[in-house]
């Protein structure tokens, strides 16, 4: 990995600048994008690339500063359209302080959002600075923020974030999408030339994440207060109305019909709590579904290795649909069959009846059907789990990623702008 000198040599490619609008290491890093880019940044450096990250740090200041009260501020206004645009501009506020206060000499910088590519874009053009930039995608951010219900559809927030997006599409020298729905929305949406996008599906750490033995999946289940004779699907999800989980709880109803044992774990918060709660009590599932809520990366391999199966139930929400889901590939690296629904990068993924079951989306009877062939059909189970072990340690680790990712930035480099 080289950059060019003045003088025609090639000099080697030694420090990258990943930048963030919010902090990766938050809350233990829970999420796809956190765990991307901590993954990315120890893949770089077994590669010989030291990897600086530039993010929003929850320190004093910030929250004495901004998020104190900002908070309060957002308390009085009515628009939720309002709150998110505040939101996200006091976190570019936050960013903007911490870029300025940094070198910037790096070759290289690989922004992780729309936004921290912006705040980038407009520090770079105050001091007269010049960065080739490449943009990682890991959804649709305007879009996204519409499904989860903190924007209108068509309010002038809506509208200003959009046109940051297009405009940020059209600037940045190339841009890594996680799947092709990503990289399809980002060329109908703006003038993007389509050679300078690149899909790179997500990794997995499969060092960390890997299939349990027998003695340490039932010294699990006895530190997370599981029976060890019980059927544990795991839902490691966001409760947010894409991740789907009222239709994984949904299917619990028929699954404990055949299975009275089988228990379902919840991993994850979000807004649609309440509404979940609400479907568990209705349905008389509180024995059967575990709300474990949000829980730190570093604790979540004890989940997976404490389950039988994964189940990620993801609907298309707002135009929005699951791009290449972590907690699958952790899944799959730990020796579990996934059960995905059949959209975005997870039908990308998955091969149905080889790698994982796919269904269809908003289906909690296809969803049950699925749970209860691969509880009863062991050989199935095995010749799944196995199948997937192998295919997300060929291509979806994360020192694998990291050289496709190396190869993207070099080709940044030798692009004219």
């Amino acid at each position: 990995m080289s950059s060019t000198r003045v003088d025609g040599r090639q000099d080697p490619l030694r420090n990258v600048l990943i930048v963030s609008v919010d902090d990766p290491y938050k809350g233990g890093g829970v999420g796809g994008k956190h765990t991307h880019i901590r993954l990315l940044e120890d893949g770089l450096r077994t590669l010989g690339v030291t990897a600086m990250i530039a993010a929003v740090r929850n320190t004093l200041s910030f929250r004495l500063l901004r998020r104190y009260p900002g908070a309060i501020r957002r308390r009085l206004m009515r628009s939720r359209d309002e709150k998110y645009a505040h939101y996200m501009d006091q976190h570019a506020a936050e960013l903007m302080r911490v870029l300025i206060r940094l070198p910037l000499d790096n070759v290289v910088a690989n922004p992780q959002d729309i936004v921290s590519a912006h705040v980038l874009q407009e520090v770079l053009a105050m001091q007269s600075k010049k960065m080739r930039m490449v943009l990682t995608l890991h959804g649709y951010f305007t879009m996204e923020a519409t499904s989860d219900r903190e924007l209108h559809d068509g309010s002038p927030q809506n509208v200003r974030f959009k046109e940051m997006e297009k405009q940020v599409y059209e600037q940045v020298t190339r841009i890594i999408c996680v799947d092709s729905k990503i990289r399809d929305y980002v060329l109908s949406m703006s003038s993007t030339k389509a050679e300078k996008v690149a899909v790179i599906p997500n990794a997995v750490d499969v060092n960390r994440f890997r299939p349990p033995t027998p003695v340490q999946k039932n010294a699990f289940r006895k530190e997370l207060d599981l029976p060890e004779d019980a059927l544990v699907v795991l839902c490691p999800r966001r409760l947010v109305v894409k991740n789907g989980v009222e239709f994984a709880v949904q299917a619990m109803t028929q699954v404990k019909k055949s299975n009275p044992k089988a228990i379902l774990i919840l991993a994850g918060d979000g807004p649609e709590k309440a509404h979940i709660e609400d479907i568990v009590s209705q349905q008389c599932l509180w024995e059967s579904v575990r709300m474990a809520g949000s829980v730190p990366h570093e604790r979540i391999v004890k989940f997976y290795g404490a389950s039988d199966l994964v189940l990620i139930p993801s609907v298309a929400s707002a135009g929005v649909e699951e791009a290449t889901s972590l907690a699958m590939l952790e899944g799959m690296a730990s020796g579990k069959p996934v059960i995905v629904t059949d959209i975005g990068g997870l039908k990308e993924t998955v091969r149905n009846g080889r790698t994982g079951l796919i269904v269809p989306q908003a289906n909690p009877d296809a969803m049950a059907e699925a749970i209860a062939k691969l509880s009863t059909d062991k050989e199935l189970y095995q010749f799944i789990s196995s199948n997937a072990l192998e295919y997300v340690r060929e291509e979806h680790s994360h020192l694998v990623h990291a050289k496709k990712v190396l190869t993207e930035y070099e080709r940044a480099l030798a692009s004219d702008g």
